[in-house]
């Protein structure tokens, strides 16, 4: 059986994993945001939002609950609209 300490440390890879999913993800709404940006596409895209939420849910297996997946990703989608409206501002105010 493992004790606290081993299991915590577990928990301190799962999450370092999870920072740098989540990095990577930003990066690519960065790279979204930028074509958006060129496109003169709006940046918040309910149908789109809510297309993932659903296919999402669908896969949860675990004991998270579908209502806390997407609480979760509802914070995650709404990180990136932020970096991506950032990204707009940046490449409406260059020369």
């Amino acid at each position: 059986m493992q004790n606290l300490p081993q299991l915590r440390k577990q928990v301190d890879r799962v999450d370092d994993c999870v920072v740098a999913l989540l990095n990577h993800r930003l990066q690519l709404a960065r790279r979204i945001g930028e074509v958006k940006a060129r496109n003169g596409d709006k940046i918040y895209d309910r149908r789109r939002e809510q297309t993932l939420l659903r296919r999402l849910c669908r896969l949860k297996v675990g004991p998270l609950s579908g209502r806390e997946l997407r609480s979760i990703y509802e914070r995650i989608l709404q990180a990136s609209r932020n970096h991506q409206r950032r990204v707009l501002r940046s490449v409406n105010h260059q020369p």
